[in-house]
């Protein structure tokens, strides 16, 4: 019973998943010096050290799209299925932990705020409050959906 319940619920993450980890591919490694833009004060942009963040981005981004495409798998492998079978619990737990390190690093600067209090970049003003609180929502879903599969 408790399977079947868990079939919508782990299609939503799938899917939230594969999506948000797809958008910061195109984000981060396809938009890299668009992205540099917002981690990066204007000031600083023409410094060697942006060179260095925009191919990080695209590293970044290439790590996301990874992610991506192990979420749209697994989700491809639940609607092929029809509710025969259900991802592992380890894709949530990977990327329940990878939306978790994105949302915990952010935390202190949000904490302190943003660059005006000595952070690198503003948490909670634009794109960035954007990513925050996405992160924040993927982390505790997939969490949820960890938790429930031990709870069969």
């Amino acid at each position: 019973m408790l399977g079947a319940m868990l079939r919508p619920m782990t299609m939503v993450v799938l899917f939230a998943n594969s999506a948000w980890f797809g958008l910061a591919f195109w984000f981060f490694a396809l938009r890299a010096r668009a992205a540099s833009r917002i981690l990066i004060p204007a000031s600083a942009r023409s410094e060697g050290a942006a060179a260095a963040l925009i191919a990080s981005l695209r590293f970044l981004g290439g790590m996301n799209l990874g992610l991506s495409v192990l979420s749209a798998s697994f989700l491809l492998t639940v609607l092929v299925a029809a509710g025969t079978s259900l991802p592992g619990w380890q894709v949530f737990l990977a990327s329940g932990l990878a939306h978790a390190t994105q949302f915990v690093c952010n935390v202190p600067f949000a904490l302190v705020g943003g660059r005006r209090g000595g952070a690198p970049w503003d948490v909670l003003q634009g794109p960035m409050a954007f990513i925050f609180v996405v992160d924040a929502v993927c982390m505790l879903a997939n969490a949820a959906v960890v938790i429930s599969t031990f709870a069969l």
